[in-house]
């Protein structure tokens, strides 16, 4: 009996020094390493001088330790102290050069500036309100980030989030074909999708989602 208990005792210290070491390796991955994060700002400040005439700040970095970046894992948190945008630069491993997010994230900035108000018009106080251009924008048309042109003069097609914090009502689809409307006659959006769903808090209050692109 006492063999057993101590072949038991050893199985089970063998199971829990597996699992320790499991979760020593995985909290470790999590972690940024400070080589990449110094080469990331050192690339980042290079990319800097040759790409802008603004001051631009590096305030932080970034690392994308859960996968939500396919082209990178360490990126530069930057600002435009002219007008308040931040954005990332980054080392993109599949197109082998360095860019940046500044052109999608003032287009995102200036689009929900020009819409938040008409849509919590129509459809009151938001759980959340997201407006996302690809991270890319910029660079796929060749847009001047020194003399950055509105939204309004490319084709580029946002993804605009809207999620209310009540139960759907009749009149969401009117009012969702209202917003897109809206957003092509008043607002001068070419194309985007719109999508709206019921959430309160982070939580989900009916399965009913809209979808709308144009």
């Amino acid at each position: 009996m006492k063999k057993i208990i101590k072949i038991g005792i050893g199985v089970f210290g063998i199971v829990a020094f597996g699992i320790g070491l499991l979760i020593f390796v995985f909290l470790q991955s999590m972690k940024a390493d400070e080589d990449e994060v110094k080469k990331v700002k050192i690339q980042a400040q290079g990319y800097i001088k040759n790409t802008f005439k603004d001051e631009i700040v590096i305030y932080d970095t970034l690392f994308d330790n859960m996968g939500n970046f396919p082209t990178f894992d360490y990126a530069a948190k930057a600002e435009n102290k002219k007008d308040n945008t931040q954005f990332l630069i980054y080392y993109n491993e599949e197109t082998k050069q360095m860019e940046d997010t500044y052109i999608a994230e003032k287009w995102e900035k200036e689009l929900e500036n020009n819409i938040r108000p008409y849509i919590e018009q129509k459809l009151g106080t938001l759980d959340e309100f997201w407006v996302e251009y690809d991270e890319r924008a910029g660079i796929t048309y060749n847009v001047n980030p020194n003399k950055p042109s509105s939204y309004k003069e490319y084709d580029a097609a946002p993804t605009i989030l809207i999620s209310v914090p009540r139960k759907p009502d009749k009149k969401d689809e009117e009012i969702l074909n209202e917003i897109v409307a809206f957003l092509q006659k008043d607002v001068g959006l070419k194309h985007g999708t719109v999508s709206m769903s019921y959430i309160k808090n982070g939580a989900p209050l009916d399965d009913k989602e809209w979808f709308k692109t144009f």
